[in-house]
């Protein structure tokens, strides 16, 4: 992996209370995984800024205080912006396990060529995840590698659906 390469991992939604603390919108599929991170990175006037982490709170919703974040005009400028982590924060998959990232952008093809879009979004449902594959119109793929999903090449950007899951 490469060590500069950023992952969009969240959104700051809003304030929490008075005291700095923000409520953050994660797209990563667990929670729990969020409190681990110590620093976070965030876009702001075309500049990288790191954010060191002074604590985490995971209960109903996500929420995180930054050092030096003390007061709700300390972190005002930072509602909206997306939260990013380095590449190698990542933890390592087995194999044919994926991240999000990995796989929206990916074009979709049945096993027998034929193309059927680009994957544009990842539902969780909670029992799989559920890819959103834009082309001539929307169609919703469960995501069971194996069955639905016969294939996925990140190197060529291609993700390989069954035909015999598929309705055209």
């Amino acid at each position: 992996m490469s060590s500069n390469k950023k992952i969009l991992i969240a959104k700051i939604l809003a304030h929490q209370g008075l005291n700095g603390w923000l409520k953050v919108y994660s797209y990563s599929e667990t929670k729990q995984k969020f409190s681990e991170y110590k620093y976070f990175f965030i876009q702001k006037d075309n500049n990288t800024l790191r954010l060191d982490v002074e604590d985490i709170s995971i209960e109903k919703s996500i929420k995180v205080k930054f050092k030096n974040f003390n007061c709700r005009e300390d972190s005002e400028q930072y509602i909206g912006k997306e939260i990013f982590i380095l590449e190698d924060q990542l933890d390592t998959l087995e194999e044919n396990q994926f991240y999000w990232n990995q796989l929206i952008g990916l074009t979709a093809y049945l096993n027998n060529g034929k193309k059927i879009g680009i994957v544009s979004d990842i539902i969780e449902t909670g029992s799989n995840d559920v890819l959103v594959i834009k082309g001539a119109e929307e169609i919703l793929i469960p995501y069971i590698f194996g069955d639905t999903v016969m294939e996925v090449v990140t190197e060529e950007k291609k993700i390989i659906i069954s035909e015999d899951y598929y309705e055209q």
